[in-house]
């Protein structure tokens, strides 16, 4: 779901950085940058193929296709609250075993309950997110998995990087969440039945040009908001982008916080 100026809606909160084709672009970049990790932390964890995996916050398929390769899952269910992003994700897919479906991740899941739910960088941009994360837990399958990977932080020595998270962090505040969600995996209030099975933070040093180019499509696609220069400044956003394009060395540092959340098999 759109508003009126095209960007992506989530209930309670407006996802920052939109469902257009800059959008889906940006998010082709990040699979890029970030899948590595987090095939690492998939193959660790779910260490037997699921008969039903689902992909929260799903985009347009890049990690619903990851989850499936990595674990073997049989069957993979990508959701995601953009109409946009599932159509592509459909006309993307490749090989057997993907869905896709609309629906708003906050709600009750649109599918039998799952053998593995998987969500990267999603609850940055929902409100409440530990109490959504045991939601999600507890519409597992018995003896399911929960996978989250949420920024912890992010280190850079270049001044105009550090100028545009600034910005980047009061927008999406602004829409209601917080976008260093990984330390609040640390209480997530999970109800009887389901319990934490591991919780790492993992460094993962990005090549500082990539990183520009990824907040360049984030500018992109948000940076005439009037928010923006109301916020920051006229001409914050043309400023960041000029100095942006001119980053060429050095790099910038991501904590990526991982955690697996099991529910229990119950009695056999």
């Amino acid at each position: 779901m759109t508003d009126r100026k095209g960007r992506a809606v989530t209930r309670g909160s407006s996802y920052s950085f939109g469902d257009t084709a800059t959008a889906q672009e940006r998010l082709d970049l990040l699979a890029a940058v970030f899948d590595p990790p987090s095939r690492v932390f998939l193959r660790t964890i779910a260490t037997s193929p699921p008969a039903l995996a689902l992909d929260l916050g799903c985009g347009p398929g890049n990690t619903t296709r990851m989850v499936r390769d990595v674990t073997g899952a049989r069957r993979v269910v990508g959701l995601d609250h953009s109409a946009a992003f599932t159509r592509s994700a459909r006309d993307r897919a490749e090989g057997a075993g993907l869905r896709f479906l609309v629906g708003d991740v906050a709600g009750p899941l649109p599918v039998p309950a799952a053998d593995l739910i998987y969500a990267r960088m999603l609850l940055a941009h929902l409100p409440a997110p530990g109490q959504l994360a045991a939601a999600w837990a507890a519409q597992l399958a018995p003896g399911g998995l929960l996978l989250l990977e949420e920024v912890e932080s992010i280190s850079t020595s270049s001044q105009t990087c550090t100028s545009y998270l600034d910005v980047v962090v009061a927008r999406v505040r602004a829409a209601g969440a917080q976008l260093y969600a990984g330390p609040l995996l640390g209480a997530i209030p999970l109800r009887d039945g389901c319990h934490v099975l591991s919780d790492q933070v993992v460094t993962h040093p990005v090549p500082a040009q990539d990183a520009a180019r990824l907040f360049r499509l984030n500018l992109a696609v948000w940076g005439d908001d009037p928010w923006l220069a109301a916020r920051f400044g006229p001409g914050t956003a043309a400023r960041l982008d000029r100095e942006l394009s001119l980053i060429r060395d050095g790099e910038v540092t991501w904590r990526l916080r991982q955690v697996a959340i099991s529910r229990d098999a119950g009695p056999r």
